[in-house]
């Protein structure tokens, strides 16, 4: 029985933050493959200075490159006009079928949203979560956020806001997070099953990447190196 996991996100653009998550969930779980999965912007989101979605694909299929067990989905797995992550997950388990075990990787911030998820009910039985540390302003003993939507991809914060990644504050945010998605289910009759990686909270955020390409700050040691070259290449966030 193989082990896939799904990694979904904006990525525009990919960063190391990025790969630290899928990295780490391959290796603590132990996991075969992960697919990833970026996300197709709604047009009445898309701005000039935003890769397109064939960019962001082209700048994801570099960086991972050197993983096999790292594998780029095709864009079927996110068609116009559908952005439902059950979507994506059926489509993929019929791309992959078998007796295989599924799971999603997901920021503790995008964790606290399933229950309003498209087909919730659906989706949280037919794979195991995840859960990436990530900064919210809130307490961290309950998982109450009150900046859910300041926060919207991996290490992206549109507001600018500085990230506080405190790594044990976070872990426990993290777990407190996963219990109260679990009860939220619970109330659906719905049962989840839930981990969180082990490690800190990710500081590298795609935002801060377009500004700093937009000030011309170098990006070493933020994207990998053919993904710089890549927003070199066609100046991208400029």
């Amino acid at each position: 029985m193989a082990k896939i996991a799904i990694l979904g996100g904006t990525f525009d653009p990919v960063h190391w933050g990025h790969v630290l998550v899928a990295q780490t969930a391959a290796s603590q779980f132990n996991l075969d493959r992960v697919i990833w999965v970026p996300d197709r912007s709604p047009p009445h989101k898309w701005r000039p200075n935003l890769a397109s979605f064939e960019q962001r694909r082209e700048m994801l299929a570099l960086a991972i490159a050197d993983r096999p067990d790292f594998l780029l989905s095709p864009p079927e797995a996110n068609p116009r006009g559908s952005s439902f992550a059950i979507d994506t997950l059926l489509y993929l388990q019929k791309l992959y079928p078998g007796d295989d075990r599924w799971y999603w990787i997901i920021g503790s911030d995008a964790l606290l949203t399933l229950p309003k998820w498209h087909r919730c009910m659906e989706i949280a039985g037919l794979c195991d979560w995840l859960v990436a540390p990530r900064p919210t302003q809130g307490d961290p003993e309950t998982g109450e956020s009150q900046e859910i939507e300041g926060v919207s991809e991996w290490g992206d914060c549109p507001s600018g806001k500085p990230i506080d990644s405190g790594g044990d504050r976070m872990q426990v945010q993290a777990n407190a997070v996963g219990r109260r998605v679990a009860e939220q289910m619970a109330l659906l009759d719905v049962e989840i099953h839930w981990e969180v990686l082990s490690m800190a909270a990710i500081e590298i955020s795609s935002s801060h990447i377009r500004r700093c390409c937009a000030e011309r700050i170098d990006l070493r040691y933020l994207v990998p190196e053919v993904v710089g070259s890549y927003i070199a290449a066609h100046q991208l966030y400029q």
